[in-house]
């Protein structure tokens, strides 16, 4: 199941707009962070056929609130240049969400005029950006949500068939221990190899998600020994 969350939007039309297109590609959970714009009436107009899901869409005080509900939180952003993150296009998030063996999935889109804060980045297991042109380089909300939506149709039929991937307990286990490794060897917040250690996590297979967690303990038995 793919749950579609919007942090603090701003402007009706576009939450209208990201409505809509989750109507026509067959998508309707729609959760909306910090905000009521959902509810106004240009909201709806834009929507056009699509109400229902404005009228059925869930509102939460923050983003936290949503980490412990989810398998995975999809991140759609920016792609930084110099970061260590992994960064899927909307097909290569289709494949793995495919392969995944989450239950639930929640693709997060950030707010219009800022994206998501690097605190909520932080907070999300996988990064998907739209490759575009370089003499136009954005989206707005709603185009962004129609582009996702449509490279992601069909996926409710799948998600959640295959099991290749971890267990999301033993997976945030593993990024627990990750995190006390990364204390051990001194990395600063701001190392890159931070990041990186968190995000490969995040997809491992179930088989290397068990050499992933024997292998840090061993680690970390000879670094305290």
């Amino acid at each position: 199941m793919l749950s579609i969350v919007l942090v603090e939007p701003s402007r009706a039309a576009n939450v209208g707009a990201a409505a809509r297109a989750m109507k026509t590609m067959g998508f309707n959970r729609l959760i909306v962070v910090g905000s009521e714009v959902h509810r106004e009436e240009e909201a709806r107009w834009v929507a056009h056929g699509a109400t229902d899901i404005l009228d059925e869409a869930r509102t939460v005080a923050s983003f936290d609130a949503l980490r412990d509900e989810f398998d995975l939180l999809i991140a759609t952003t920016a792609r930084e240049r110099g970061s260590p993150r992994t960064f899927l296009t909307p097909p290569a998030l289709k494949s793995s969400l495919e392969h995944s063996g989450a239950s639930s999935a929640a693709l997060v889109f950030g707010r219009e005029s800022s994206g998501l804060s690097n605190q909520e980045l932080e907070l999300c297991d996988l990064y998907s950006y739209v490759p575009l042109a370089g003499d136009y380089p954005s989206l707005n909300l709603g185009q962004a949500v129609m582009v996702y939506t449509y490279a992601l149709s069909g996926l409710e039929t799948q998600i959640g068939l295959r099991h290749e991937q971890a267990d999301e307990r033993q997976l945030q286990a593993l990024k627990h221990k990750v995190a006390q490794l990364a204390d051990l060897l001194e990395l600063s917040e701001q190392d890159k190899l931070r990041p990186w250690l968190a995000d490969s996590v995040g997809r491992l297979s179930d088989r290397d998600c068990k050499l992933a967690h024997q292998l840090i303990k061993d680690i970390v038995t000879k670094i305290t020994s």
